[in-house]
């Protein structure tokens, strides 16, 4: 079981994380009604940069709530040093992904991240 302050860093990476999760839905309904529009005005190729920036957010979005998931696991049954540092590798990835697509989403993933690997380190020693 992890010790209170890794629990506590835990649980904010949750929050950042969860934050970053929100944002990719509104910006996942937002894509999808532009994409509506631009079809029906005949901006076929427009509407296709969107559908691509969709499916990395998708993408994003269910690598996020798998991870999100896992670190509930490791706060309820106890850290498993392995596991966070998996954790880290995916949220890296997906923020080199959000960089260019949303910077707010990357900086708030970059927040998780932090909490994260204090956690990993706290653990390792």
């Amino acid at each position: 079981m992890p010790r209170g302050s890794e629990r506590l860093l835990i649980a904010r990476s949750l929050v950042y994380i969860s934050t970053s999760i929100s944002r990719i839905r509104f910006l996942l309904s937002t894509i999808d009604r532009r994409v509506s529009l631009l079809k029906e005005r005949g901006l076929n190729s427009m509407a296709k940069e969107l559908e691509d920036q969709k499916r990395a957010l998708e993408k994003t979005l269910a690598e996020l709530e798998a991870a999100s998931e896992r670190l509930k696991t490791i706060m309820s049954l106890g850290a498993a040093y392995g596991d966070l540092v998996s954790i880290v590798s995916t949220i890296k990835s997906l923020r080199t992904t959000m960089r260019s697509i949303n910077p707010e989403i990357s900086a708030s993933l970059a927040e998780a991240l932090s909490y994260i690997e204090k956690a990993s380190e706290s653990l390792s020693s």
